[in-house]
Order: C-alpha cells, then structure tokens, then sequence
C-alpha cells in the first residue's frame, strides 16, 4: 500500500470544481471519498488490481490511506491525522519536491477539493 508508482495516470478532468461545504466539518463519506472516486480510482490508477497498489475506490481507501506509513516517504505516512502538512496524500497534491510528482498527473485538484482534503486531514482524518 505504498504511494510509490503513482505515475502513468491521466487527470481525466472529471471531478466536479463546486464546494458545498467550504468552512463546516469535512466528511470523508460525502467530501473526500467522491474526489478519490472522480480524480483517483476511476481514473485507473488508484483502484484494486492496478499497479500503483494503493486502492482508493469506496469501501478501501480510508483503511488503506489513514496511520499507513509510507513505502516511499518513510517515516511519514500517508494519512497523518491532525497533521495535512505531514501527510504524503496532500504533499503529493500540493506538489511538494520531497514527496516526487504531484498528483494527479496531467491535471490538478479544484482549489475546493484541495481544501477538503486539508481540512478533512487537520480535522483528524475521520471515517465519517
């Protein structure tokens, strides 16, 4: 589960650019886990079977996300609840030079998204 192949992907420039929630609680259910179903999993990189071996498609991502170190940034990890700027996840999509390419390849998250899952992070990473 290591956030080490994660390129080759394509931005499919599919995830919706609103913000329905931009100052209440973050919830991974309805805030985070359709950004990983839109820009991640469906995109064909980040789903079961798929080379990148982190799953991020309903029902895996959050245990295969949250206080999992990582394979190729260790010791963070890639989830790090209560600590966005220590988590590989939003290095990697703020494009910070020690965590490698920024994600996704080709493309980028909405400022709204970005946001998400910043706070979702700092907010302590619930599987809510």
């Amino acid at each position: 589960m290591g956030l080490f192949i994660l390129m080759g992907c394509v931005d499919m420039g599919s995830e919706q650019k609103t913000d329905d929630n931009p100052t209440g609680s973050v919830s991974f259910s309805s805030d985070i886990q359709p950004v990983f179903d839109l820009s991640c999993a469906t995109s064909g990189c980040h789903r079961a079977g798929h080379s990148t071996s982190l799953d991020l498609s309903g029902g895996s991502s959050y245990s295969n996300l949250v206080n999992v170190e990582s394979k190729n940034y260790a010791p963070l990890k890639l989830v790090e609840p209560g600590k966005s700027k220590d988590s590989v996840l939003y290095l990697k999509i703020m494009g910070n030079s020690k965590t490698g390419s920024k994600m996704p390849p080709g493309g980028t998250l909405s400022d709204a998204s970005t946001t998400k899952i910043r706070n979702w992070i700092t907010e302590g990473a619930e599987n809510n």
